[in-house]
């Protein structure tokens, strides 16, 4: 399953994906931490929950944004 929302991503030109999430589980897909990238939330997640994959290319550095629907 994950496999196939990578793959979509990528497919719509995403140039990364992040996930927050257990720190022992997402490396298997090829996550590592999110902070090592330049990524950072605006909310209080441990460093280690934030991860972050390259889909393409480089992955940008910044914070994420997250539309208002997600309330956050």
């Amino acid at each position: 399953m994950i496999e196939a929302l990578l793959a979509e991503a990528a497919r719509r030109g995403e140039a990364f994906a992040v996930v927050v999430g257990h720190a022992e589980y997402y490396p298997r897909f090829g996550f590592t931490p999110a902070p090592g990238f330049g990524i950072t939330l605006h909310v209080d997640v441990p460093d280690e929950a934030l991860m972050a994959m390259p889909l393409a290319g480089e992955v940008p550095a910044g914070a994420l944004a997250f539309a208002p629907e997600f309330g956050v």
